[in-house]
């Protein structure tokens, strides 16, 4: 493939079309459970200069995004160009965006490395463990809602509490296994004979002759990934990129809830950034583009929680309100981003 090939191709627009659509409609089904025309009606009294704060938010999130998978690259000793592996990691909003369950961001980002001529086996041990770190830092910040409990649940419909219940424990289980597959020599030799056993069919044996070097891949990715929990220094420091990115994230909803003339304080700062990564990591797993769907319903929720508790239950219409804060949050958080 020519390495100058446009990768945003007629195709990848299309699904882009698409898979938009399909979030759009998704987005518009959740909101229209409540007054939609009422919740366009609030969203005339939107403050913009807050809507600026959270759209300055998301960009400083894009901005220190890839850091991360840079720091790490750049700790392997790749022979790859800074903005080279810095452009690579933008991609992963667009294809996690465009696909179920947010999976199609790191084959591409795979895909990308090998035409810079960075070796498949070492590009794999890069991304999962940036994928390990990604998901350590979310799921950390999710868990600061326990702290909260009382406060992001008192208002949501009681059989949200199975789908939150289902949504950490799949998020939790997804990954340990994704560590697992870094780190566990017993999982490696399972893969193996799993693939020796389909060896064993027909249908598979175009795999016969690759079998031996279909272990040794499995071999240097966790060689690549035990290279990279060692550099402390360099997983650290991409450890910390990832907290203050996903904090200039979550933090949007701050100045979103602002926007809609509710009176949060700074102090109430980390309350928010808690429930709105409560609200996302629940909905993970859901099998939609960019989890459609389950994201405006769990955050709708959350938020109709935190608005309660900030107004003291005084406020009338605080499930209409929150909603207007989903769709604007959406706006930003999915429809821009893909779009950039």
């Amino acid at each position: 493939m020519s390495n100058n090939q446009n990768p945003l191709n007629a195709k990848k627009i299309v699904l882009f079309v698409v898979y938009s659509l399909i979030a759009i409609c998704l987005l518009v089904t959740v909101l229209s459970f409540n007054d939609l025309p009422a919740i366009f009606e609030q969203l005339r009294a939107v403050d913009f200069k807050y809507i600026l704060l959270a759209l300055l938010m998301v960009l400083a999130y894009l901005a220190t995004y890839p850091l991360s998978l840079c720091i790490l690259t750049k700790s392997r000793g790749c022979e790859i160009k800074a903005s080279t592996t810095y452009t690579i990691a933008m991609t992963e909003h667009f294809f996690n965006g465009i696909t179920p369950l947010a999976t199609g961001g790191q084959p591409f980002q795979a895909h990308s490395y090998s035409r810079a001529r960075v070796k498949i086996s070492e590009s794999t041990g890069l991304l999962l463990a940036n994928l390990v770190i990604y998901m350590g830092v979310t799921t950390a910040f999710s868990l600061t809602g326990v702290f909260f409990l009382k406060e992001l649940t008192s208002g949501i419909d009681k059989w949200w509490i199975p789908i939150i219940i289902v949504g950490y424990s799949l998020n939790f289980l997804m990954f340990v296994l994704i560590f697992s597959l870094g780190n566990s020599e017993k999982l490696r030799a399972l893969l193996v004979k799993f693939i020796s056993f389909l060896c064993k069919f027909r249908i598979f044996k175009w795999l016969r002759p690759k079998k031996e070097s279909i272990q040794n891949y499995f071999e240097q990715v966790q060689s690549a990934f035990h290279d990279l929990t060692k550099k402390k220094g360099a997983l650290a420091l991409a450890i910390l990129t990832k907290v203050i990115s996903f904090t200039f994230l979550y933090s949007s909803s701050f100045f979103i809830l602002l926007a809609m003339n509710i009176p949060v304080t700074p102090a109430q700062l980390f309350l928010t950034i808690s429930g709105t990564s409560f609200a996302l990591t629940a909905v993970g797993f859901i099998p939609t583009p960019g989890a459609s769907g389950g994201v405006e319903g769990s955050a709708g929720q959350v938020f109709k929680s935190i608005i309660i508790f900030i107004t003291g239950g005084t406020l009338a219409g605080a499930s209409v309100i929150a909603n207007g804060v989903i769709l604007i949050w959406r706006l930003l958080r999915y429809y821009f981003v893909m779009l950039i």
